[in-house]
């Protein structure tokens, strides 16, 4: 749900931005004596919204920010928003409080006009509104990777249901290898179990050694990653080239994707949240780049 509350908390932010900003456009546009009753019903309606809209676009733009990558209350485009928003409704309460102190309109009118401004910067810093394809298919992207995590869709291994037939056995039997075998090193450790979890997910599927690119849409078109495969294992993984936008809401999947790849010995891990199409992007890159690797089995699908 990430993905779809982000982006629509994000459209809706900047829908409300517009409308509050358009009313006094509106008034300039519609003056003197050839003024359309149209355009003069619509701005009434809107200037009597004017209070409930300005509360909407604050709330929204909170929940952008909680579920985008940033935090809430660090210095970018999007927070000072989020404040020229605040302030706003600071100027429209001082105007209903104290209305013949102080001129309270035109503050308001210039902080509409540095929002305005600060928003744009902001599309521009992030690439702009996410498109209803790219939404569509990133949001069930998401919801299939939630169902798989449910309902459980990896298999396991014959040689693991086979070691969970006979308990009494087992025990005995590693019990045994305990006490003759000496103590392994801690780097034999750590790659004994990554070659486990390789077998286990992978089950009857074989790799060819190798490095291999892979390429997939994230964000941007064109993310590029480079796989190295050795004895039937991801031994790494990395971003060679991509045109996703600002590092800020990239950044953490670049570095995280890639290594939990490696850890998990699987291309199909957790997305990173408010990245989540760079995640997706990195993900699907490395299923490209595993698949003429393939030399018997099935690679797992987003």
């Amino acid at each position: 749900m990430t993905v779809i509350i982000n982006v629509l908390t994000a459209w809706l932010s900047v829908i409300f931005a517009v409308l509050l900003a358009i009313i006094y456009l509106l008034r300039i546009v519609n003056k003197g004596q050839r003024k359309n009753k149209f355009i003069a019903k619509i701005n009434r309606n809107l200037r009597n919204s004017h209070k409930t809209m300005g509360i909407a676009f604050v709330i929204t733009a909170c929940i952008h920010g909680f579920f985008s990558s940033g935090a809430i209350l660090s210095f970018n485009f999007g927070t000072l928003c989020m404040a020229m928003g605040m302030l706003l409704g600071l100027t429209y309460m001082l105007r209903k409080l104290f209305p013949r102190k102080c001129t309270w309109i035109k503050p308001h009118r210039w902080l509409t006009v540095v929002l305005i401004v600060f928003l744009g910067i902001h599309l521009w810093e992030v690439g702009g509104i996410m498109g209803p394809e790219a939404f569509f298919n990133s949001s069930l992207k998401e919801v299939e990777t939630s169902v798989a995590k449910l309902y459980g869709t990896e298999t396991v291994s014959a040689a693991a249901v086979n070691s969970q037939t006979d308990p009494v056995s087992s025990e005995d039997s590693s019990t045994a290898t305990a006490e003759s075998t000496p103590a392994t090193t801690t780097d034999s450790t750590v790659t004994d179990t990554v070659v486990t979890k390789a077998n286990l997910f992978l089950d009857s599927v074989d790799l060819s050694d190798g490095t291999y690119i892979g390429v997939a849409e994230g964000y941007g078109p064109e993310l590029t990653v480079s796989v190295t495969v050795a004895e039937n294992v991801i031994t790494a993984v990395s971003v060679v080239s991509h045109n996703e936008n600002n590092v800020k809401y990239y950044g953490k999947a670049i570095d995280a994707v890639p290594a939990a790849i490696i850890a998990a010995q699987t291309p199909v891990v957790d997305t990173i949240s408010g990245a989540t199409y760079t995640s997706n992007g990195i993900m699907q890159a490395v299923i490209n780049a595993l698949t003429p690797a393939v030399i018997s089995g099935t690679l797992p699908s987003l």
